[in-house]
C-alpha cells in the first residue's frame, strides 16, 4: 500500500504555525494540510497545500478533518497544533466569551485534533504541541492563558508515555515571548519585550527537538531557567515576585 505522507498544521496562516509550515515544506512530504480561518496561496510553498477554513472554537471542526482523512490512504508524519489565543487581564476583567474561547481553542481543539489524527500516525510520526513558557508557572493577570498552556504541557507528557509503544514522539514547545501579532496585541509589560525571539527560531528549534525525541522544547536560555525555577522553587515564593 502506498501512503500519502502529510503534515497537519493548525494556525498555519501566521506566527509560529506559518513558520512551522515553512520548515515542514523542506521535509519532502506529499501534502501540507493547513487548518486556519484564511490562507492566501502565494506560491511560497513547494509542497502542495490543502486548506481547511474551520472555526476551532467549535467542536464541529473535527467532522471535516475526519472525513478528509477517511477518504485517502494518509500517513500523518507531523501534527503541529499551533492555533492559540490569549488575553491579558485579571480573571474578573475577562469576558465569559473570552475565557471560553481560550479554553476551546488552546485546550479542547488541540486535544480533539490530536485524538482524531492518532489513527493515521505510525512509527516515527511526530506530534508537536505548541505550549508556552507561561505554562510552567501560574501567571497573575494572564491566568487563563497560562493555565491553558499548563494543560498542553501536561497532556503532551502523558500522551508521550501512552504512545511510546507505537514509537510516536510528542514534544511540547514552550517559548517565551515571540515576535508575532498575537504578542503585540496583548500590550505586554515592557520587560517581556527584551526577551522576544522570532517565530522562525521557535519553529527550527521545535522541529529539531521533535526529531531528537525530546519531551520539552524550551527555545531560549531564559525559558530554560524559568523551567528550572519551576522545578526547584516553591510556587508561593515565585509568586511574590509578581506585581
Amino acid at each position: 500500500m502506498i501512503y500519502i505522507n502529510i503534515a497537519i498544521i493548525s494556525g498555519a496562516s501566521k506566527g509560529i504555525g506559518k513558520a512551522m509550515a515553512k520548515e515542514l515544506d523542506k521535509e519532502g512530504l506529499d501534502q501540507l494540510w493547513f487548518i486556519c480561518r484564511s490562507y492566501k496561496d502565494n506560491d511560497e510553498f513547494s509542497t502542495p497545500i490543502r486548506h481547511f477554513s474551520l472555526d476551532l472554537s467549535s467542536s464541529d471542526f473535527t467532522e471535516e478533518i475526519k472525513s478528509a482523512l477517511s477518504n485517502g490512504e494518509y500517513n500523518i508524519k507531523y501534527l503541529v497544533c499551533s492555533a492559540g489565543i490569549g488575553y491579558m487581564g485579571n480573571l474578573e476583567e475577562l469576558s465569559e466569551g473570552d475565557i471560553e474561547k481560550i479554553i476551546d481553542i488552546n485546550c479542547s481543539a488541540l486535544t480533539l485534533l490530536t485524538k482524531i489524527c492518532l489513527p493515521y500516525m505510525g512509527t516515527g510520526s511526530k506530534i508537536i504541541e505548541i505550549a508556552s513558557g507561561a505554562g510552567f508557572l501560574p501567571q497573575p493577570h494572564f491566568s487563563v492563558y497560562a493555565s491553558s498552556k499548563s494543560y498542553v504541557i501536561s497532556l503532551s507528557r502523558a500522551l508521550r508515555q501512552e504512545l511510546k509503544p507505537r514509537k510516536i514522539n510528542v514534544t511540547a514547545v514552550c517559548p517565551g515571548p515571540v515576535d508575532t501579532r498575537f504578542f503585540s496585541a496583548l500590550n505586554p509589560p515592557e520587560y517581556k519585550k527584551k526577551y522576544l525571539i522570532s517565530p522562525e527560531m521557535v519553529a527550527k528549534k521545535a522541529l529539531k527537538s521533535a526529531k531528537r525525541g525530546k519531551a520539552i522544547c524550551s527555545p531560549t536560555f531564559s525559558i530554560k531557567m524559568v523551567h528550572l525555577a519551576s522545578k526547584l522553587l516553591p510556587t508561593s515564593l515565585i509568586m511574590k515576585f509578581y506585581k
